[in-house]
């Protein structure tokens, strides 16, 4: 018996964070008592953890650690081992496990463990591929990064034939543990979306993070990667795996052949074994066109026919926070999307202009993480641009980094931007200025998103009130 599978009460330090809240949903379905501890802040999981029961006590007072507590389960945030919470339970001698030491333990409970993995990408591709498994009605477990999908939470305890797991790549426990989290699973089968250089907090270099895919590639039975990223590429070959392809290019063993945006989604046609397939989802864009290529792929690789896939994909709506739909009027959208890297920003804004392409682009962007930002500058700007107006918060800080520590701002992004030439990037400190912004600007005909890692999602409820307030003038 394993150390998860003795401890019979669990304490989970950061318990509002996504991973950690379906971690914790997941041990209590197992039949564990679990608790945790996090701040007084409003999170997206609050009401997954109302929905279990799940007890969260606000700060971090190390007298509050449950005296039946035989397990206690950290992340880089808050301090990690540094917490006065897990201190306590070192002295109490009380086992201290990482989330990924506890992630590991857990994937190797089923029979195909299916890791997701990718710079970007990975929590949409992820729950896509969780959604097509309920469908196919195989009653999979499941743990991907957000908190709802469809009609669905983020995480389930299943059968224990299919676990579906997105795979992190963060460090353990930043800077004293920069190990990838995702080397503690045990996969069956890994599909890797895309690899590009991020958390310059835990990699120094692009290559640094190749390296680290390339020795989680070599944990796989079955790999699977996007053949038109060449990073992915490089790294599978490097790994010496053997492994397939999926994307675009010709020389892939599934095909993207052609991909139309229709008023409800996108037809994909894929070339299977030389075969036409055709495929219809409700996602937009050449990278979520990507990703249905790649869940296609996994689910071909478990033997399910290519009929039955199409039916189990049709209906998938998107993760939570991408490209989600807060808001609509006739004429003015608003959408939420958790991009946070220069990457993923340039793929929503090109995405946008595609389904929308007559109507006015704004941006509310929150850069998330100072080491981030002070890493990615010049792309942030060259990324955010490429929408008619960009309005920048201030930098929301993670719960694993001192601000203090950084000598960066927003405004660092919009000096890049004038570098380029360009004057469509704003910054604004509070929420009441930008807000006093938009209801001077917002007109017609117009494509609004509140974009980032952060706690950029709140400010939904007062835009909705600012466009209503607009429709209402013209009437």
């Amino acid at each position: 018996m394993n150390t998860i599978e003795k401890a019979k009460n669990i304490f989970i330090l950061g318990i509002k964070g996504v991973a950690m809240a379906h971690l914790a949903i997941i041990r209590s379905e197992m039949g564990k008592h679990v608790t945790g501890a996090d701040v007084d802040e409003i999170f997206k999981t609050d009401v997954l953890l109302q929905i279990h029961n799940l007890k969260v006590q606000i700060g971090f007072d190390p007298q509050t650690l449950p005296k039946e507590t035989d397990l206690v389960i950290y992340s880089a945030a808050h301090g990690g081992l540094e917490n006065p919470l897990i201190q306590e339970a070192k002295k109490r001698n009380v086992t201290i496990l990482s989330q990924g030491e506890v992630l590991g333990e857990l994937s190797s409970y089923c029979k195909h463990t299916i890791a997701i993995c990718g710079t970007h990408g990975k929590t949409t591709t992820s729950s896509m591929l969780a959604y097509a498994l309920i469908k196919l009605g195989v009653k999979p477990s499941f743990m991907v990064g957000t908190p709802k999908f469809n009609e669905y939470e983020g995480s389930a305890y299943g059968d224990k034939e299919y676990f579906v797991i997105e795979a992190d790549e963060y460090g353990v426990n930043p800077p004293l543990d920069k190990a990838a989290k995702f080397l503690f699973l045990n996969p069956d089968t890994i599909l890797c979306t895309n690899i590009d250089f991020d958390h310059p907090d835990v990699y120094d270099s692009l290559d640094t993070v190749k390296d680290t895919f390339r020795s989680f590639f070599t944990k796989a039975n079955n790999l699977i990667v996007c053949g038109d990223d060449i990073n992915a590429l490089e790294t599978a070959k490097h790994s010496g795996k053997k492994f397939k392809t999926y994307g675009f290019s010709e020389k892939n063993d599934i095909q993207i052949k052609e991909f139309r945006t229709t008023s409800d989604g996108t037809e994909l046609t894929l070339l299977i074994e030389n075969k036409p397939h055709k495929f219809y989802t409700t996602l937009w864009g050449e990278k979520n066109s990507s990703n249905t290529a790649g869940v296609i792929s996994v689910l071909l690789q478990y033997g399910f026919s290519s009929s039955e896939i199409q039916k189990a994909i049709q209906y998938f709506t998107g993760a939570q926070r991408r490209f989600e739909l807060l808001y609509k009027t006739n004429d003015i959208f608003l959408f939420d999307d958790y991009a946070h890297h220069p990457a993923e920003i340039k793929a929503t804004i090109e995405s946008a202009r595609r389904r929308y392409p007559n109507k006015i682009l704004r941006v509310i962007f929150q850069p998330h993480t100072f080491s981030r930002t002070k890493m990615f500058l010049k792309e942030f700007a060259e990324a955010l641009v490429l929408a008619d107006t960009a309005y920048i918060l201030p930098v929301f800080s993670s719960a694993r980094e001192k601000g203090s520590e950084f000598n960066v701002t927003s405004q660092d992004i919009v000096a890049q931007a004038k570098i380029l030439g360009k004057t469509n990037i704003q910054t604004y400190d509070t929420k009441e200025g930008l807000l006093e912004e938009l209801t001077k600007v917002i007109g017609a005909n117009e494509v609004i998103f509140t974009m980032g890692a952060g706690n950029v999602y709140e400010l939904g409820d007062d835009i909705i009130k600012v466009i209503h307030a607009h429709h209402t003038e013209k009437r």
